[in-house]
């Protein structure tokens, strides 16, 4: 008993003591939970709707109060999309694109970062950082009309090339098959630069004595990224890759919506594509209460993974976000 008296009173002192230390910044949280409040929390209310029948939102005297008129169904809307064919496809694309992205394109960046670190030149380093930076300041609007110019069947750059080669031109854009690389290529081409920033700023922070003591033994350029490096932006990487985690149910809406067609949709319908269909494309009557179970039912899913590979990160490696 006296020993828990003693570790509450510290905190409270601790508290006390982050209050005196920190108090001034407080009015600086103000805004930003103010717009969490609204925009994030408030908008959640909403989730009713996977609970009840499918309200009419637009032939009442207010959307709320269509919510609120919508008879009670339980876990029905959730039966109901997972019974569908469609929505376990686009549960199985949704996860393949993730996981490919995942595999392949999140050590990319990490890779990228200690080259750029490694480089002696420094405006070398300075241009190249920006070339890799550029692009994802790009909307996927204007990614897209650069890979139609560059990919399309009767004018995409890469087509005349092997038309003057001798050989058919080639759907990329509208081939089934090609569509996930389709989305490799152009997510690692707009994301790249921007998820090595942070590796970067990690590889900056880095004590260099250790990397001249680890140079002095003889060690190889090699072995000190092997050894030094990599170890030491480790907490960095395991964040970064428990935040991908979750966003494994998502795979990029608006990405995959730019480049989506009836040619693609074996491979391309994913869950974002799925939801805005429940909604665009169900008639008079948009299956708001369906849509709304598949987005809760994402927002679990992902919820369950990023705890859980936070634990697993944390239990066996030591590493973790909280």
């Amino acid at each position: 008993m006296g020993r828990n008296r003693e570790s509450r009173e510290l905190r409270r002192r601790d508290k006390i003591s982050n209050f005196k230390r920190y108090g001034d910044l407080l009015p600086f949280y103000i805004p930003a939970v103010v717009f969490a409040l609204i925009f994030s929390y408030l908008p959640m209310a909403g989730l009713v709707m996977a609970f009840k029948k499918n309200p009419n939102l637009l032939g009442g005297d207010s959307a709320i109060q269509g919510i609120l008129d919508a008879t009670w169904v339980g876990l029905q809307n959730f039966k109901m999309i997972i019974k569908n064919p469609k929505f376990l496809a686009a549960l199985e694309n949704t996860l393949i694109i993730s996981f490919l992205k995942i595999a392949i394109l999140f050590p990319l960046p990490i890779a990228l970062a200690i080259i750029i670190s490694e480089m002696q030149t420094r405006p070398l380093k300075r241009g190249l950082q920006f070339v890799m930076f550029l692009p994802y300041l790009l909307s996927w609007t204007t990614i897209a009309g650069i890979f139609v110019s560059i990919l399309g069947t009767q004018t995409g750059v890469i087509n005349n090339v092997l038309e003057a080669l001798g050989h058919e031109r080639f759907q990329f854009l509208n081939n089934n098959d090609f569509f996930r690389g389709l989305m490799l290529l152009t997510s690692g081409w707009k994301d790249l630069g921007w998820s090595a920033v942070t590796y970067i700023a990690a590889i900056t922070a880095l004590d260099t004595n250790l990397n001249d003591a680890a140079r002095i033994d003889g060690a190889t350029k090699w072995q000190q990224i092997r050894y030094i490096t990599i170890p030491s932006i480790m907490p960095t990487i395991a964040s970064m890759f428990i935040l991908r985690v979750g966003y494994v149910m998502d795979a990029g809406f608006e990405q995959v919506f730019v480049f989506y067609s009836p040619f693609v949709e074996q491979n391309g319908n994913i869950l974002g594509i799925y939801t805005w269909r429940l909604i665009n494309e169900s008639g008079l009557v948009p299956q708001y209460a369906l849509s709304t179970a598949v987005g809760f039912f994402n927002s679990a899913v992902a919820l369950v993974l990023v705890v859980s590979m936070n634990s697993i990160l944390k239990r066996y490696f030591n590493r973790s976000i909280w």
